[in-house]
């Protein structure tokens, strides 16, 4: 907590410094995916992430558009032998990377059953509405086992389970903690942060209704950004960047432009300085939500500025250009090669609390490129994720530096600022840091 001087008004400049980059643990996570097209294109993208998450499982499944699932074609298995061929390169610029047998040590098939979608149209459910089937009584699966045993773990963590698919198997999976470790349950559910492009079958109203301690995340706006036909105008983007001249990773993509519908559920738990996967509401790559009323835990597509699609929208050009950029890893293991991401550094605690009208410096001065490259900083309040939505005074204070009034407020608020440090190198890239700022009426600091 940051305090000072209340009659004097006095700037106050923080000396803690902090990497934002490096403050968080890898978010612990497990994929499903029913391996459709797109689900193909998100997969090459999401193995160049795999060095900066915590890779429990990925798991093959079914959905309602693919109901028998793709565990029997060998997609995944020649997507990872590609990765196996790259990853000597991708190691060169970026510590961390999981071995192609590292993956296939977490890889499995989950439900697959067609009979488990009956009744099941191919139109997505919403949250809110009836539940049509019962997992109680289907059969385990390695998946299902898998996603039981990571949530039994002995870590209070969340895991971050993605269902670019179908969420059968999860839902298989929490039936039986509930049945066969009641003792744990409670606490393994609650660990439990399920990002769902659609529902693509009932497992989403399922553990809504009956396993209401699973945290819900309801991606609708997917559709319109990032899935079919959304990014049309990067064919040259996708032929010049990720399949020519980009190893063999890249010349497995296997659409023509950036199709990727299920790139937003990774996206949501990427360490980039957005703190994203903190909470649903924060908003970040995967997109901002809000809680559907009702329904304590479930959430679904904000609409910022009166547009559930705005939160993903703004956050294209920058992961594309992280894309193309670990694209070029992939091509060489020479670090001088490609670019890589500015170091932010911010000297402020990235949590605090000002009373109204006090004023701080905000200063990522100390923000490196590790390319020599010049950087630039860009300020911004985002109204939409905190509480506080009137205007805020964010000024520049120096280079990289601004200052920030708090504003007056009659109860406690939240404002966040975000920071974004750009290189420019080819392809420029972005890094980013999220100041949450409490503030609260100068009489609090009196009691």
């Amino acid at each position: 907590m940051v305090r000072g001087c209340r009659a004097g008004l006095a700037t106050v400049v923080a000396t803690v410094a902090v990497a934002a980059l490096a403050a968080a643990a890898k978010p612990k996570v497990i994929v499903m995916t029913d391996g459709e097209i797109d689900d193909r294109s998100s997969m090459i993208r999401f193995l160049l992430y795999t060095c900066d998450v915590d890779l429990k499982a990925i798991i093959e499944t079914n959905s309602m558009f693919q109901r028998r699932g793709h565990s029997g074609d060998d997609w995944y298995e020649r997507q990872l032998d590609a990765y196996e061929r790259i990853y000597p390169n991708l190691a060169a610029h970026r510590s961390g990377c999981p071995t192609a047998d590292e993956i296939r040590a977490v890889s499995f098939v989950g439900d697959e059953d067609e009979a488990h979608l009956a009744g099941i149209g191919r139109r997505p459910q919403r949250p809110g509405e009836d539940v049509e089937l019962d997992p109680e009584d289907w059969p385990d699966t390695p998946g299902s086992d898998r996603i039981v045993d990571v949530l039994l773990e002995d870590d209070p963590a969340p895991v971050h389970i993605q269902a670019w698919g179908g969420g059968n198997t999860a839902a298989r999976a929490f039936a039986k903690l509930k049945r066969d470790h009641a003792e744990d349950y409670e606490r393994a559910v609650s660990k439990a942060v399920m990002f769902n492009i659609w529902y693509q079958d009932d497992a989403g109203n399922f553990i809504e209704t009956h396993h209401p301690g699973v945290t819900m995340v309801y991606c609708g706006a997917f559709a319109g950004t990032w899935n079919y036909h959304s990014q049309e105008d990067t064919f040259d983007f996708i032929r010049d960047h990720v399949k020519t001249g980009h190893g063999p990773l890249g010349a497995l993509y296997p659409q023509d432009y950036v199709s990727e519908g299920d790139s937003p559920a990774f996206f949501y738990v990427l360490p980039n300085g957005l703190r994203n996967a903190e909470h649903p509401g924060f908003g970040g790559w995967g997109g901002r939500y809000e809680r559907v009323a009702g329904l304590a835990n479930v959430y679904r597509d904000a609409r910022d500025n009166g547009d559930r699609k705005a939160s993903l929208k703004r956050w294209i050009d920058d992961a594309n250009a992280d894309f193309q950029a670990r694209m070029d890893w992939t091509a060489s293991a020479d670090f001088e090669a490609a670019n890589h991401p500015p170091d932010v550094h911010v000297d402020t605690d990235l949590d605090l609390t000002l009373y109204a009208g006090q004023r701080i410096v905000f200063d990522a001065s100390k923000s490196t490129d590790p390319d020599g490259d010049a950087l630039t900083f860009d300020w911004s309040h985002y109204a939409q994720a905190g509480t506080y939505r009137g205007r805020v005074e964010l000024a520049p204070s120096g280079p990289g530096q601004a200052r920030f009034t708090a504003p007056e407020v009659s109860t406690g608020e939240t404002v966040h600022i975000l920071l974004a440090v750009r290189d420019d190198g080819d392809p420029p890239l972005a890094s980013y840091a999220r100041m949450i700022v409490t503030v609260v009426p100068p009489a609090v600091f009196d009691e």
